[in-house]
């Protein structure tokens, strides 16, 4: 018998919105997955988003690697575009200027 729960819930996405946050790096370490593709993860790093400020895991994958690598600097804060991803913070790339997302 299959069990059709994990299948369906594989399929769907989950809408998670996108945030602007400043991100400081406490470290930064370049990884791998499981399937040999590249990945960032920062370890403690200070996330600001609004009026609270938190300590968190923060990792990027595919391309937002490229997007951000070269603005990463441990303990030099940046404002990212990232999604709230349980208790870590996933950074989808750079903040776009408002005018070149209405365009």
């Amino acid at each position: 018998m299959e069990n059709k729960a994990n299948t369906e819930n594989s399929n769907q996405r989950e809408y998670r919105p996108i945030f602007t946050a400043t991100v400081t790096p406490a470290t930064i370490e370049a990884k791998k997955t499981a399937k040999g593709g590249d990945y960032l993860i920062m370890r403690g790093a200070q996330v600001a988003f609004g009026t609270k400020t938190q300590e968190r895991t923060v990792m990027a994958f595919g391309k937002s690697i490229d997007a951000v690598r070269d603005m990463l600097v441990e303990g030099t804060p940046v404002e990212l575009a990232v999604q709230f991803d349980g208790g870590s913070v996933r950074i989808v790339g750079q903040v776009r200027e408002k005018e070149a997302v209405a365009a």
